[in-house]
């Protein structure tokens, strides 16, 4: 009978403890969703106010040509503040960041151009193993894997439509959920998968249609 008790207390423990890891779990995951979202509608946001200042430096102009306004006629303002601008600014530079120009590799040479008709949907560049692998934008990693053809390789979001991948890494340093900034380090340059050289095969996608990214990022 004490043996019985002793197994069923064993039990209880057990159990209470399952239940709480458990519940740990989802509130962590529900807490990094929230997280996520709350990211994609400030910067929802934030495009938006620069469209609207935008449009109102446009209309301002259009409606200044419009018009034949004689010579030494002063012409109206717009009427925006100089905090506005300045906050203004600051969105528009924050936006940037989440825009996917920034060259992953410290190298240039592309040795595979952007051939989706040929089912590449990227680019390839070239390098040293080893070499650092930068994030083109800021994000949150939303994947990590090891495949037999992208060898280890992450996707990240970039919470406006923009996701890029890094594939035939040596060597990942981030893991999923994991918040990055734009030339973060992520990863260490390889010729993992199937490939036959040391370099970085890179995507970028717009909601979740490929496009290519010579046409994205500065060199």
């Amino acid at each position: 009978m004490k043996h019985k008790h002793f197994v069923g207390i064993l039990l209880f423990i057990i159990a209470v403890i399952l239940v709480g890891y458990v519940g740990i779990s989802l509130y962590l995951i529900l807490d990094q969703t929230s997280k996520i979202e709350l990211l994609k509608i400030e910067n929802y946001s934030n495009l938006q106010k620069i469209k609207e200042l935008e449009d109102m430096i446009i209309s301002a102009n259009q409606s200044s040509k419009s018009k034949f306004v004689p010579r030494g006629t002063k012409l109206p303002q717009i009427s925006l503040k100089s905090k506005e601008l300045q906050i203004a600014n600051l969105n528009f530079l924050n936006t940037q960041q989440y825009i996917p120009n920034f060259l992953p590799t410290t190298n240039h040479i592309i040795t595979k151009s952007f051939l989706p008709e040929k089912n590449h949907f990227g680019i390839d560049l070239a390098g040293e193993n080893g070499n650092p692998i930068f994030a083109a934008a800021t994000g949150i990693v939303e994947k990590v894997k090891n495949d037999s053809i992208f060898g280890k390789s992450i996707i990240i979001d970039h919470l406006n439509g923009y996701k890029t991948f890094y594939g035939h890494n040596s060597e990942i340093l981030v893991d999923e959920n994991f918040f990055v900034k734009k030339g973060d380090i992520i990863a260490k340059l390889g010729n993992t998968g199937r490939s036959t050289a040391p370099h970085l095969h890179f995507e970028i996608l717009f909601k979740e249609e490929n496009i290519n990214p010579e046409k994205m990022i500065k060199k």
